[in-house]
């Protein structure tokens, strides 16, 4: 038996759980309504999500606001059926902070037509830590001789990406406004796999196998948002246009490990590379927002279509040659163009209470993308999880004497399937059942409360 890939068919589960929160468009939304209304807002928005939706509605506001929007928690988990067998199941949950906003507005004196904004916004706050200790049951390994197998599995996957910015707004005529957002991105993302692997045949013979592999991406640069909106007589529209991303600074780092012994003479293994100041590149396409806001009586709904274009084969990371003869190799990614669209409703009770109800989709645009595992087994593996998100939102807004509560919850959902994991090298599964496809599933419930006070002419909004 190869212990080495013993170790890549036992752990190979994991592989769809590497990438899945990265590579999506509307997996955040910011300011107390906007989530409540699942982003829906391009040509509606009223608060100061308006920095990252659409700069052109400041123009719209009457008064200087100032806007935090603290910390938020959610509960998500992850789901593995039927790995390692027919009815067999894995799980992972965790409770968390979601990212946040803070904004406010300015005026420039003798600058009457202008309004400014300032923002600081968690564009992507993404974790996914997996550690699994566990004996396996030796009848699914092709060896008669294992009498007890122990498996160790770490994966530690990090990204994260901090906007600061300023936005301009300027009415052009009575009913229509122009504005730009120029942020500027600290962007990081980093991975982490660690495979440690022991077995024992007979009474003594031990065989050990440690794989580890780290890397980290950097990139600081800017991005931009051209807003356009317009008030007409029956509803308001709004365009909002992203500009590809222009990045300044990068860089990366890469560590391979790779270790074995005990199976056999000649056959012990020794490798350790770490390399720094790599070449690396952050990509983002260009992107094109489309709203409007009907109103209806006292009601309102909200309706959103964006677009956000393709990128050919780019590589984000790249690794030379170590110096004992192994080849280089690539992190390259690829992203397909996408469509999404939404639709929320907000709907007038009384004048103490509005009921807020939302629908979007979030459609995944990778393509392709390469991972550690290719470098692991040195086989290509797909181990991007691009199912496609459905994000729901429910809430009220309740004026009471001095302040207004907003409170309400968001859900969002995707399952898929990925291919069985327990295999031979002949093709032969060892495991019943195995013949089905496995799946996974994600879920995440995000919980919101908001508070807007009235505090010396301006209003706050706490969530």
């Amino acid at each position: 038996m190869s212990t080495r890939y013993s170790i890549i068919i036992f752990w190979a589960f994991c592989l769809p759980l590497l990438v899945y929160g990265q590579g999506y468009y509307n997996q955040e939304n910011f300011g107390n309504r906007s989530l409540l209304l699942s982003g829906n807002v391009t040509g509606s928005v009223d608060d100061l999500g308006l920095t990252y939706y659409n700069p052109s509605r400041i123009a719209l506001i009457e008064d200087p606001v100032f806007t935090i929007n603290a910390k938020a928690y959610q509960i998500s988990s992850l789901d593995l059926s039927n790995v390692f067998g027919r009815d067999s199941k894995l799980s992972d949950s965790r409770f968390e902070g979601v990212p946040s906003l803070i904004a406010g507005t300015f005026d420039i004196e003798k600058w009457d037509k202008h309004k400014f904004a300032y923002s600081f916004l968690s564009k992507q706050r993404f974790r996914l830590n997996f550690n699994v200790s566990q004996e396996v049951d030796p009848e699914m390994i092709d060896n008669e001789d294992i009498d007890r197998l122990v498996g160790n599995f770490h994966l530690d996957n990090k990204e994260t990406d901090e906007w600061f910015g300023l936005t301009w707004g300027m009415k052009i005529k009575d009913n229509f406004s122009v504005g730009i957002s120029t942020f500027v991105s600290v962007y990081n993302v980093s991975g982490l796999y660690d495979v440690r692997f022991s077995s024992l045949s007979g009474l003594s013979d031990v065989d050990i196998f440690n794989n580890e592999i780290s890397y980290s991406q950097r990139s600081y640069g800017i991005f931009w948002k051209l807003g356009l909106a317009w008030t007409l007589n029956k509803f308001d529209l709004g365009v909002n246009v992203d500009l590809p991303y222009l990045e300044v600074i990068s860089g990366g780092k890469f560590r391979y490990q790779n270790y074995l012994s005990g199976i056999g003479e000649n056959e012990d293994e020794f490798a350790f590379y770490d390399f720094r100041d790599l070449d690396a590149k952050r990509k983002e396409p260009l992107g094109i927002s489309f709203g409007v806001g009907v109103p209806l009586g006292k009601n309102k709904l909200h309706f959103k279509a964006d677009w956000h274009g393709g990128l050919s084969e780019y590589d984000r990371l790249v690794i030379p040659p170590a110096e004992d003869g192994g080849t280089g190799f690539s992190f390259s990614e690829e992203l397909r163009s996408v469509i999404n669209f939404g639709l929320g409703g907000e709907f007038y009770l009384n004048e103490k209470l509005n009921i807020y109800g939302s629908f979007s989709t979030d459609f995944s645009p990778v393509k392709s993308r390469s991972n550690a595992f290719d470098i692991i087994d040195e086989e290509e593996r797909d181990a991007t999880f691009d199912e496609d998100f459905f994000h729901y939102g429910l809430g009220v807004d309740i004026k009471l004497k001095k302040m207004k509560v907003v409170l309400g919850s968001t859900y969002s959902r995707a399952s898929g399937d990925f291919s069985d994991p327990v295999e031979l090298p002949s093709g032969q599964p060892q495991v019943a059942g195995a013949d089905d496809a496995s799946r996974i599933s994600v879920s995440r419930w995000r919980f919101i409360v908001g508070l807007e006070i009235p505090i010396f002419g301006y209003d706050l909004e706490f969530k």
